[in-house]
């Protein structure tokens, strides 16, 4: 193509402000013309012919080096900064800050973990930065993660970070999406209906520098993320399709049916044999599947000199690998910013998400055995000899085995039809959006407007026929539950930003910001039907009906907020935070909380006694102290509140209010100070970056739902007591480690040990976090309380026997302890337990901790490699020293004659195999939790490999239209001693997220390797 004398026009802007860079250099380097950006960052040249070569260049940028095809649109040309690592601008609280001037520690995260392909972004978080924990708790499509920053503070009261997006603080309560069916297994998480495809970058705020602006927000850390947004151009399209499969990653060891059969009859040793049939039945290859994924992604952005916008769509997949569970999501995102008059900028980010998923049945209530967790467990659990289905092909409901409410007469529970047939689903609508208006007074000084909100609304839908465990008692059990959530968020601030000198700088921002939170539910069930086949859509066909349940909640933060940024001569920077929070979680004396902050930071590498030209490019320190709060603890929970319960009397049923909140008028914040203490260092020209960090936080006044005397009427209230410590050391580092023309290799490693202690819990001490239906519906770990929060010990910690093997033949009897829960004289073949007394009998006193939850530390490693035009990523996640009660290995090695058991019961004590670490076969097994089934969770685990290539462009008709064909795989390879199904596992049958119940491996989900394969396109 050729023309004569073409203008070339367009806009020279930084990537990462969006702001015209005036005065740049736009040359054509044929033929050695050019001109200079204006204020309003346009340029204007006059090519001989096209295609034109371009080299655009300033001082403190990158050049940039193009060839221009087409001059009938402006061009949009895009720089970035070439300097040190500390100059490149991170997003902060209420605005933006370069690197260079931080005093607090923030982590960003970096592109290669934003490019993978999850069903919720926090999920592909994991092992990205040094002190930011994430553990994928179940293996559930669409379920959520835990997520700790610096460790968890509180003990019952919230430990999830705060979620910032684009401006708008987002609700990540797990129960948000729990509408009150506890049949219900796990939770949808909250952050699904945000599309990992549109965030542009993501932000760790870790210390109280950081996080003191958003005060009681900003307790267990912040992580703002901004999405996309349009840039002055050409129109930009985007459309990327994938799919995939997915498998289990891992097996369980199980005995099949002649090894069972063997062990029954070694438990009826002295009883009738075993009579049944001897034929194998794979329950297990029934209850998975190869499970398909796909997604697809379309985004178009672009914009002109005073418009810019960026719209997209998401379609997910994701089949589980248990069958009939899975995940689908349609989300859509709209993002337009215009400027309406030179002084007046106005901005819309709005999104909207329809979730749906499809899970296990809990059966950890009231409704089930208790020692079964959910439909996959029990199927796992299944005698191998007992037929799936009968000769005509239907489900097998018979089962001589079968106990407790897993049967009725002689019609038992198949685990593979309540599978298939029970429906446990949860729906979720999600909108959210924001208004933003920033209105320049002078120069200096911007007034800006910032109004959104954040609604969720979810419907779950249940039934349990009458072959199920939960429906086979009552005849078939339905539910509909509803939850709503509004939350409505208002933001004014005023932002004075001033260089006064070539020596001083300072930046103020004020502000008051208020937030109004609403919250109501509603559940309605029934039971014994007469006709299933409309199950849930007809609970009026249920005779049985229970009473249903209804409520609501709302709360109120108020909160005037500061903040003073200050640098001089480039070198010195101080910021100083204050926020005070009003809360109407509180009792009025005891409603606002006042935070402040103070951080400094020394860029030494900018001191005239600094070697320029040494091997240290980049030095800097930073050193922080404040003060944040902690509110998260639900509402009402100061006052005295009732509920209502219906009762028989006189042959009728009626209805009385019972308190069920012990009132608290001096609830008051639980408070968290911290000091960190930091270093920043650049080699070798910043092409080795490492990033340092120690330390120290401490948590007063913990808001804990503690047990108290009976005579009081309640188990437990809600009291500030006792407090917490985290401490700890991070590390990152960044390497540049080739940066040639067609080839670049870089690289990421981070690690971090955090140290969490109990101070004080007040005269208590300690005490056990219960399981029990009373209290919270669970029955499957009532009794054995594996759990124990103490004074001087981790949360987390697990409490137990000592398992110090089998007796054998021959051995004293007289010298060993006999546990308090033995009917029958101890003989060879029974396990032994460490007496910790010396009083020959194993009883409470001899429990001890067996280790906790916490690792000693955590790392990650990524790294990624283009060579001309192929591109491979890797990410690396591990976690050491952490411990997980594996109570599902528990049950297995509890021999029954109704449940199948663990493949290491082959080696069970018998005389004549003397197993010194498995004990011999009994019908009453020990239910105590002993150390053998704290199991060591440690692991390293190939998160994510990517590999794409792009097609070349000299095949496609425009050069601006680009093919990448990719293929990656998750969770591809896992190395761990742990012998559950994956050692992230967190599951106790409630909130996967509950600081309090962490470390209990009930059954997870598991896992699943995935495979995808997909393509690109843009233009």
């Amino acid at each position: 193509m050729s023309a004569q004398n073409v203008e070339i026009s367009g806009y020279v802007l930084d990537e990462a402000t969006n702001k015209p860079v005036i005065g740049a250099n736009v040359f054509l380097t044929n033929e050695k013309t050019g001109a200079t950006v204006d204020p309003d960052g346009k340029f204007t040249v006059s090519a001989a012919s096209l295609p034109a070569a371009v080299s655009v260049s300033y001082i403190g940028y990158k050049t940039r080096l193009l060839d221009v095809y087409d001059a009938s649109e402006p061009v949009a040309v895009f720089l970035q900064e070439d300097v040190n690592f500390l100059s490149g601008v991170v997003v902060i609280g209420y605005g933006s800050q370069k690197r260079k001037e931080l005093t607090g520690a923030v982590s960003t995260i970096s592109e290669r973990t934003l490019a993978q392909v999850t069903t919720s972004f926090d999920q592909s978080l994991g092992g990205s930065v040094a002190g930011l924990n994430v553990t994928q708790t179940s293996g559930q499509p669409g379920a959520t993660a835990s997520v700790r920053i610096r460790g968890g503070n509180s003990i019952t009261g919230g430990n999830e970070p705060l979620y910032v997006i684009d401006g708008l603080i987002i609700y990540n309560d797990n129960s948000a999406t729990r509408t009150g069916i506890a049949a219900i297994n796990g939770g949808l998480n909250p952050l699904a209906g945000i599309n990992s495809a549109d965030i542009e970058s993501i932000e760790v705020l870790k210390d109280v520098s950081a996080t003191a602006i958003y005060g009681s927000r900003g307790a267990n850390g912040v992580i703002v993320v901004t999405t996309k947004k349009g840039k002055r151009g050409a129109t930009r399209i985007e459309y990327r399709h994938e799919r995939g499969w997915q498998r289990i990653s891992k097996d369980v060891d199980l005995l099949g049916a002649a090894e069972w059969i063997s062990l029954y009859n070694d438990i009826q040793i002295g009883k009738d044999p075993y009579k049944g049939g001897a034929n194998e039945y794979d329950w297990k290859g029934a209850a998975l599947r190869t499970a398909g994924t796909q997604s697809q992604q379309i985004s178009i952005s672009g914009g002109d000199e005073k418009t810019r916008f960026f719209i997209s769509g998401n379609y997910t997949a994701q089949d589980g690998i248990v069958r009939n569970t899975g995940f689908d999501r349609y989300v859509g995102r709209v993002n337009i910013e215009r400027d309406l008059y030179k002084k007046l900028n106005v901005a819309v980010n709005f999104s909207v998400g329809n979730s749906k998923q499809n899970t296990l049945t809990n059966l950890n209530n009231k409704y089930s055995n208790g020692s079964i967790s959910d439909p996959f467990n029990y199927a796992l659990r299944m005698p191998p000899v007992v037929p799936i289905y009968g000769e005509d092909g239907s489900y097998n409901y018979a089962n001589p085995h079968s106990e407790g409410d897993f049967h009725l007469g002689s019609t038992a529970v198949n685990p593979i039809s309540d599978l298939l047939e029970t429906t446990s689903q949860s729906k979720n609508t999600n909108a959210a959006g924001n208004f933003i208006a920033a209105y320049t007074v002078i120069p200096e000084l911007v007034a800006k407007l910032n109004v959104g909100t954040n609604i969720s609304n979810t419907v779950q839908n249940y039934y349990a026929p009458s072959t199920s465990a939960v429906g086979l008692v009552v005849n078939g059990f339905g539910a509909i539950g509803n939850k709503r959530f509004n939350s409505w968020q208002s933001e004014f601030t005023l932002n004075y930003d001033k260089q006064i000198n070539k020596t001083n700088y300072i930046n103020i921002l004020a502000g008051y910001t208020t937030q109004k939170t609403y919250i109501e539910y509603a559940v309605a069930s029934a039971t014994d039907y007469a006709n299933e086949s409309l199950a849930f859509h007809n609970l009026a066909g249920g005779s049985g009906r229970l009473a249903p349940a209804s409520g609501s909640s709302e709360s109120v933060l108020n909160s005037w907020l500061g903040r003073v940024n200050y640098s001089l001569l480039g070198r010195y920077n101080l910021t100083a935070t204050f926020r005070a929070d009003g809360s109407s979680r509180f009792a009025a004396d005891h409603r606002w909380g006042y935070f402040p902050s103070l951080g400094f930071s020394w860029n030494i590498n900018d001191e005239d006694f600094f070697n320029k030209e040494s091997l240290v490019g980049t030095l800097k320190l930073r050193a922080s102290a404040g003060t944040v709060g902690n509110q998260e603890i639900g509402d009402y929970k100061y006052d005295a509140t009732y509920a209502a319960r219906n009762y028989s009397f006189g042959g009728n049923l009626v209805s009385a209010y019972l308190r069920n909140n012990r009132e608290n008028p001096d609830l008051k914040w639980e408070t968290t100070t911290g000091y960190n203490a930091g270093v920043d260092l650049g080699l070798w020209k910043d092409r080795l970056a490492l990033t340092a960090d120690v330390y120290y936080k401490k948590t007063s006044d913990l808001l804990v739902d503690i047990p108290v005397e009976i005579t009081s009427g309640f188990s437990s209230a809600l009291k500030n007591v006792g407090s917490v410590t985290n401490k700890g050391i991070e590390l990152g580092l960044n390497a540049d480690i080739i940066d040639r023309k067609n080839l670049y290799w870089t690289a990421t490693l981070n690690f971090a040990r955090n140290i969490n202690r109990i101070t004080s819990l007040g005269e208590q001490g300690y005490f056990f976090p219960v399981f029990d239906v009373d209290v919270n519906g669970l029955r499957t770990l009532e009794g054995v309380d594996p759990l124990i929060v103490k004074e001087g010990e981790p949360l987390g910690s697990f409490y137990g026997y000592v398992f110090d093997g089998v007796i054998q033949t021959g051995d004293d009897l007289s010298k060993i302890a006999t546990p308090s829960w033995f009917s029958d004289p101890i003989q060879a073949g029974d396990p032994k337990f460490v007496n910790q007394n010396g009083d020959n009998t194993i009883n409470n006193e001899d429990k001890v901790v067996l280790g906790n939850a916490q690792p000693k530390f955590t790392y990650g490693f990524s790294t990624s490699l283009t060579f001309a035009n192929v591109d491979l990523s890797v990410i690396f996640q591990g976690s050491y020293g952490n411990k997980l009660y594996n109570a599902f290995q528990h049950a297995l090695e509890a021999t029954s004659i109704y449940y199948n058991a663990a493949g290491n019961l082959r080696n069970r004590w018998t005389p004549t195999n003397p197993s010194t670490t498995v004990p011999r076969a009994i019908a009453t097994p020990n239910l105590n939790l002993d150390s053998r089934y704290i199991e060591d969770a440690s692991y390293l685990r190939l998160k994510n490999i990517t590999l794409g290539y792009t097609l070349p462009v000299k095949i496609a008709r425009e050069p601006s239209f680009k093919i990448r064909l990719f293929a990656s795989a998750q969770n591809l390879l896992t190395i761990t001693d742990y012998r559950g199904y994956d050692p992230e596992a967190s599951y106790y049958g409630g909130d996967e997220t509950n600081g309090l119940y962490q470390g209990i491996d009930l059954g997870a989900y598991p896992s699943a390797r995935i495979f995808n394969f997909g393509v690109t396109v843009s233009y």
